[in-house]
């Protein structure tokens, strides 16, 4: 399937076997991601953008229509050279939460001047696993001139929920956000980010901010964590 803005290639078949199951591979080629989502009826959340999402989706049931509830696979995503809209989240859904422009809404934050007009990123890159309607992820991530935004936790697709741990990590001193960018994995989660920033030093973590995020897509819920420190002086005196 061919347009303007995309390109989706895929393949697949359908079991009768097990209870009939669909198995889908595809790779969603993206030339102007914010006006395939406008296509979409997803309305202008996002500007640019070139790139691919890739994966392999089952299901049960027909292949016309996807069963949330038993919904397996994954999903790949690598984008470059874009910028999420600040839309509202009621709209633009996933799209309208990870643009971030609720954040200094909500709280007090110093973070208006990155996401005022919504996130600029250089890449957004990651991968979800999804077993039984539940995505997973533990290196979603997006980087951008000012600041990398790194996300774990899980989304509930069947009710559109969430529930997610996002860290804003400024570009205080050169490569701060880059080392944050690059240091998330599938292996790393990130409590072991946050350590490698302490090791860096006081500046690489003092302008880090943390948050929760739960509820549905449409209204999320974002609450700011507050760090404790640890690392300074371990107590292990007897008592």
């Amino acid at each position: 399937m061919i347009t303007p803005e995309a390109q989706l290639r895929a393949s697949g078949h359908w079991s009768a076997a097990g209870g009939r199951r669909m198995a889908l591979e595809f790779r969603l080629e993206l030339a102007d991601s914010g006006n395939f989502a406008e296509r979409l009826g997803a309305g202008r959340v996002l500007r640019g953008g070139k790139g691919h999402v890739a994966g392999e989706l089952s299901w049960r049931g027909s292949p016309l229509a996807p069963d949330l509830p038993s919904l397996d696979g994954r999903l790949d995503v690598d984008l470059a050279a874009g910028q999420l809209l600040n839309a509202e989240p009621g709209a633009a859904r996933l799209l309208g939460l990870l643009s971030l422009q609720t954040l200094p809404r909500r709280l007090v934050l110093d973070f208006r001047d990155l996401f005022q007009e919504g996130f600029a990123f250089d890449s957004v890159s990651g991968r979800l696993d999804v077993e039984r309607g539940f995505a997973q992820t533990n290196n979603l991530r997006l980087r951008g001139a000012s600041a990398a935004v790194l996300l774990e936790g899980r989304f509930d697709v069947q009710r559109e929920t969430q529930d997610l741990r996002v860290l804003v990590v400024p570009e205080i001193n050169a490569g701060t956000a880059s080392l944050a960018y690059a240091a998330i994995n599938p292996a790393i989660g990130l409590g072991t980010l946050l350590a490698q920033l302490v090791l860096r030093g006081p500046l690489a973590l003092a302008g880090t901010r943390e948050f929760h995020v739960t509820g549905p897509w449409g209204d999320p819920k974002i609450e700011r964590v507050e760090r404790v420190e640890r690392v300074e002086r371990p107590d292990r005196s007897p008592r």
